[in-house]
């Protein structure tokens, strides 16, 4: 058996560069909503993303469960269609970051929480 290594370099923005792209989800990005922030901005979530939008799906199917779940975790906290738009700008940035473009064509994803989500290319 070989063993290979793969590598990949990935931009995570950062919660300022976030906040001037989505100045309507800062609030909540460094307050109640930053543990969501902490769950997406991280390499595996990209590294899903990416293999979702390859086989055609919406890239927030790679973060869809576990924000929900942990939202539902949290006392008082709503997981709510804003809440939703945010984890989607929060996509939108990662997948922005990492050469992808939006195609303004939203896809089904199968998620009791969610409807559609965006679909994006390689730019």
């Amino acid at each position: 058996m070989k063993k290979k290594t793969y590598s990949k370099e990935i931009y995570l923005p950062e919660l300022k560069e976030f906040a001037a792209t989505y100045p309507q989800f800062a609030g909540l990005a460094s307050a109640e909503g930053k543990f969501l922030f902490d769950i997406v901005m991280k390499p595996e979530t990209f590294i899903q993303a990416m293999i979702l939008t390859e086989y055609g799906m919406p890239a927030v199917t790679s973060v869809a469960e576990l924000c929900y779940n942990e939202a539902r975790k949290k006392k008082g906290f709503q997981f709510t269609g804003r809440v939703k738009q945010f984890i989607g700008a929060m996509i939108a940035s990662l997948m922005a970051a990492n050469g992808y473009n939006k195609t303004g064509r939203k896809k089904s994803i199968i998620h009791r929480a969610y409807t559609r989500g965006e679909f994006y290319v390689k730019k």
